[in-house]
């Protein structure tokens, strides 16, 4: 059987051919053109088209396709007209024009919670609602009473087969579900001056739609085949990484950061910090998402390199071990502002502790522990309400520096498996596919083997906490 899983992102489209015997047999990848997307937002039409062309580059060297899996990314908007065409751009998580707007209901702390325990996301500009409600406020002429509301996931889904629906593990992400019912919240929908018809039927993320003929003319592929609706990225990772079962937690540290972990219900603390979404078949993800991780990493490169002198990650990892800890700067990664777990879009970034004696490697290092101290901070608020994670599973660019991945380890001072799963967003939509058409029972049928355990060094537990406790003093403070 011959899968192929197709995936939008910020800032590419992507597709795999899979099969269970053979594994992934093709990857193809096309990153959007500045017109097409500028992270912010995309052009529906052309991302689409570029989309086409990433499965015409595996269709047309592939005999047989059995089933068609979608991802997308987890918050996104698009308005459409009564004729189902786009009214402008798609908007997606990074468009934050609505920080100010959301600024003055965050600050009331019976709304917070109100919302928070009925969606399980954040009074936060990422979300898809708060979007709306900065279009619907600004008077922008697409968002009218007439416009219904689609995404990423319902566009496509609805190219590709005509039908105008949404994952709820998709929708979980929107800030319009109640996370408990999994139905379109009719209070969320009340504040926001909506009515449930504007919103795209709901289905589980397994649920298939016939490819429409033309379509399947287009892209070399068989009328009718099934195109199985899917989900977000973040729960396709938890899927590819082999971490549906209960007490199984990803740790992700690329551009950004990001904690998951599967359980049995909701997970909402009395205090909004993580944020908990619908995954599939009674199973949720509690998670937390950091803004600052490798781009503060990058950032510190870039600006710290003068003229001929280019730094290196590799370089300056091969003198971390010259740092007195102890008596190193401490470093708030709010460079981008801050998600979890304050969500302040108005925290800075800085060093603190900084002396004369200090230079680019203590820097350096207080840059790569600083990201961590955030998600440990995170793991923490996570962890106490779900309890302790049986397994880690750890990937993103943090996988090439042994040095940041062992420090990890001694700061959360736990096992750390290292995935060696590629492209764990389109393998997780993959096996999704195959349970949805029959190819496999369930989906803890998929567990990769890690490439790697890091073990944490217990006689560095005391320190790490001497200076997370630093961190966390500095933190509430500014």
């Amino acid at each position: 059987m011959n899968i192929l899983a197709i995936e939008i992102s910020t800032s590419s489209a992507k597709a795999m051919l899979y099969s269970p015997e053979e594994g992934a047999k093709a990857v193809e990848s096309i990153t959007f053109p500045p017109k097409s997307c500028d992270v912010m937002s995309q052009e529906p039409g052309d991302i689409y088209d570029l989309l086409k062309k990433c499965i015409l580059s595996i269709t047309e060297r592939t005999q047989k396709i059995d089933a068609i899996g979608v991802c997308t990314t987890w918050h996104s908007i698009l308005f459409l007209g009564r004729n189902r065409s786009p009214l402008g751009r798609i908007y997606t998580w990074a468009h934050n024009k609505a920080s100010v707007i959301v600024e003055n209901y965050r600050r009331d702390d019976g709304f917070k919670k109100w919302y928070y325990n009925k969606t399980g996301c954040m009074v936060n500009s990422t979300y898809p609602l708060w979007q709306y409600i900065y279009f619907r406020d600004t008077k922008s002429p697409m968002c009218n009473e007439k416009a219904l509301i689609s995404s990423q996931q319902a566009f496509i889904f609805e190219k590709l087969t005509g039908e105008f629906v949404m994952s709820k593990t998709t929708a979980a992400g929107s800030g319009f579900l109640n996370i408990k019912s999994l139905s379109w919240d009719k209070d969320i929908l009340d504040f926001a001056g909506l009515k449930e018809e504007q919103l795209p039927a709901l289905k589980e993320p397994t649920y298939s739609a016939p490819l429409k003929q033309e379509v399947a003319s287009e892209l070399n592929l068989p009328p009718g085949i099934p195109v199985v609706l899917g989900g977000a990225d973040g729960a396709m990772n938890q899927i590819g990484d082999g971490a549906v079962k209960h007490g199984f937690m990803t740790f992700s540290v690329g551009t950004s950061g990001a904690l998951r972990m599967v359980a049995d219900q909701p997970i909402l603390p009395d205090q909004p910090s993580t944020w908990c979404y619908y995954l599939i078949d009674d199973m949720w993800i509690a998670g937390a998402a950091t803004s600052g991780a490798g781009n503060c990493v990058d950032w510190f490169i870039k600006k710290h390199s003068f003229g001929e002198v280019k730094l290196k990650h590799d370089d300056l990892g091969q003198k971390l071990h010259e740092v007195d800890r102890d008596d190193a700067p401490i470093f708030m990664p709010f460079l981008y502002g801050e998600r979890c777990p304050g969500w302040r879009d108005d925290r800075r970034g800085a060093f603190y502790n900084l002396t004369g004696k200090h230079g680019l490697v203590d820097m350096y290092y207080a840059v790569l522990e600083g990201v961590l101290f955030n998600l440990y901070h995170c793991y923490r608020l996570l962890t106490r309400d779900i309890g302790k994670p049986s397994k880690v599973i750890i990937s993103g660019g943090i996988e090439h520096s042994q040095e940041w991945l062992q420090m990890a380890s001694d700061i959360f001072q736990t096992e750390l498996a290292v995935s060696q799963v590629q492209h764990a967003s389109l393998l997780g939509t993959a096996v999704l596919t195959l349970k949805a058409v029959g190819g496999i029972p369930s989906l803890a049928y998929h567990t990769p083997t890690p490439k790697r355990i890091i073990k944490p060094q217990e006689d560095l537990a005391e320190l790490f906490h001497k200076r997370f406790e630093k961190y966390l003093e500095i933190y509430n403070k500014c």
